[in-house]
């Protein structure tokens, strides 16, 4: 724990230099406010650069892209099975996507003008965590407001709109909207080097909890379409054309039914597509406790969702996850700044005793005989 110097009761008795200190500070803070006021009311927007500040906010404890190990939050150590593949930071590299054909302009909705904490739909909060990884990291970010199809369920979109931005970026990391990475300042490339994303991988997809519904017809577990990473190459494109193409029934008879009937274009993934490109690194399979699930759904296969939370149990968390993604960062920052001009802010009366309206200061003999006494005549912190 850092040491802390407070400012003395004693040396803040004189008015004078209260008045002084209010006065140096009073006069940078109503030029400042001057300022801004004026490019607020040029330009109509803040001067501050969000991007920037959130990459302050985070900078300081970002992992290391090519670090061997990671420990979570519970004490739990992951480590490289080999030597990191990503060494450096791929930036516009990877593109952050979310894809969606929804209107999203109601009322607590993302593309609504007005959007406030409170009243906040879960899809706008998983949206806007997605946006906040890809600033804390470099990534490129974007949101498809996709079309419609006209005769399948709406989302089939995702699946020719990857194939698109896989045209354009070497990496693409599509989430739905109830998904979150819990740990923002653990970088892409880490969790790649992790889970052994050679130059081979297509696709990597967590499993699905160990449950009657969740299994293919040949017996198999489905791979969940809800969080995927994407490596752009001829073959995923060819992929994902197929998978597209999937319920047209010319390459695969009766892959129509995964039109409309559950999980649609998982079902039709895990069915079909996943059997067609089999190589030993096209489809990494990752673990449904490290990247599926959540807290709440650790009765179910144990899919906690160590780094990706996965709220399919409950899309009512994801706007606390977002909540818990800034504050986990933020506090600590905001506990700094509150200690470091301790000697200025925080008053050191623990040298005096009060007799009625007046403050004495003890002497060594008093200081002596109150080192026993903390805490009296109070409830332990206020509570």
């Amino acid at each position: 724990m850092a040491q802390y110097s407070y400012t003395s009761l004693n040396n803040m008795a004189s008015g004078g230099r209260g008045r002084r200190l209010l006065f140096l500070v009073a006069v940078p803070l109503f030029i400042l406010g001057m300022y801004y006021t004026y490019h607020r009311n040029m330009y109509s927007k803040p001067v501050v650069n969000s991007p920037t500040v959130i990459k302050a906010l985070y900078e300081p404890i970002l992992h290391p892209v090519d670090a061997h190990n990671f420990t979570d939050e519970d004490g739990d150590v992951y480590q490289l099975s080999k030597a990191p593949r990503f060494r450096k930071k791929l930036g516009k590299k990877v593109l952050v996507l979310d894809i969606d054909s929804r209107p999203m302009d109601g009322p607590g909705q993302l593309m609504n003008e007005h959007l406030e904490w409170k009243g906040m739909r879960p899809l706008a909060a998983g949206m806007l965590s997605h946006y906040t990884y890809a600033m804390i990291h470099g990534y490129d970010y974007k949101l498809i407001r996709a079309p419609d199809y006209e005769s399948r369920w709406g989302t089939w979109v995702k699946v020719p709109l990857m194939k698109e931005a896989l045209k354009t970026h070497d990496y693409i990391v599509f989430m739905d909207s109830d998904v979150v990475v819990h740990y923002p300042h653990l970088p892409l490339e880490w969790l790649m080097n992790y889970w052994n994303m050679t130059e081979e991988t297509l696709v990597m997809m967590a499993i699905d909890p160990d449950e009657p519904q969740n299994y293919d017809s040949r017996g198999n577990r489905y791979l969940n379409t809800g969080f995927i990473i994407a490596q752009s190459s001829k073959r995923t494109q060819k992929m994902y054309k197929d998978w597209a193409n999937c319920p047209s029934n010319t390459r695969y008879k009766d892959c129509s039914r995964w039109k409309y009937e559950m999980f649609h274009e998982q079902s039709a993934f895990g069915n079909y597509i996943r059997y067609d490109y089999n190589r030993p690194d096209d489809i990494r399979v990752l673990p449904c406790a490290e990247a599926n699930g959540c807290p709440e759904a650790i009765n179910r296969g144990g899919c906690k969702g160590t780094f990706i939370r996965h709220y399919w149990i409950d899309k009512g968390q994801v706007s606390k996850a977002l909540g818990d993604q800034v504050m986990q960062y933020f506090l600590p920052r905001l506990h700094q700044m509150y200690h470091d001009p301790a000697s200025e802010t925080i008053v050191d009366a623990k040298g005096f005793r009060l007799d009625g309206s007046e403050l004495i200061e003890l002497t060594p003999e008093e200081k002596e005989a109150h080192k026993n006494e903390h805490g009296k005549n109070q409830k332990d912190e206020g509570w």
